[in-house]
């Protein structure tokens, strides 16, 4: 196997990132990009990290509360619990996240909202006052430092055919009697 390159994510997209995040989350997404395509990584970290959130025609916090918005009436909920950490750490509070969110009852409806207030909830009691979101959101790996080994799989054992198929007998009953009577008809 070939050794891994390290990763050259574009200055302005880990800035920004880090600034939203943490730079082992901006890693981590550029290490699952990458895995797929290098040259994507590099296309969206430049577009999207170093370019369209890095723009100053409105505040961070207000375009984190725009990205809520739109990722709960599309149901993408594990970006709603990234997007929600990224807006707590650029100023939103609590109750502008919920009320962007409850907002949306109008374009998606009820389900969306209601499983997007759940993800909420769920990520509300991980931000502290004063403190940044700095957990990796759910699906969202650190950048690898090293190959775990994996113990070799087991092979499970063969099936046998029947009801009580690999148990041990009833206590009391011999396996004869176990059998059901019809094949205890055809044994005689």
């Amino acid at each position: 196997m070939a050794p891994k390159r390290k990763l050259k994510i574009p200055a302005r997209a880990m800035a920004r990132g880090s600034r939203l995040w943490s730079r082992e989350y901006v890693e981590g997404v550029a290490e699952n990009f990458a895995a797929c395509d290098p040259d994507f990584m590099r296309l969206f970290m430049d577009f999207c990290y170093g370019g369209l959130y890095d723009r100053n025609v409105i505040p961070q916090k207000t375009r984190e509360l725009c990205a809520i918005s739109a990722l709960v009436v599309t149901n993408a909920l594990p970006m709603v619990r990234t997007h929600i950490q990224a807006a707590w750490n650029c100023g939103a509070t609590k109750r502008e996240i919920m009320e962007v969110i409850l907002q949306m009852y109008t374009y998606c409806g009820a389900p969306y909202v209601a499983m997007a207030a759940r993800t909420a909830q769920e990520v509300f009691p991980t931000l502290k006052r004063g403190k940044k979101a700095d957990a990796l959101p759910q699906g969202v790996r650190p950048a690898r430092k090293a190959p775990a080994r994996k113990a070799p799989a087991r092979k499970a054992p063969a099936r046998k055919a029947g009801k009580r198929a690999g148990r041990a007998p009833r206590a009391g009953r011999s396996p004869r009697a176990m059998r059901s009577p019809r094949a205890m008809r055809r044994e005689r």
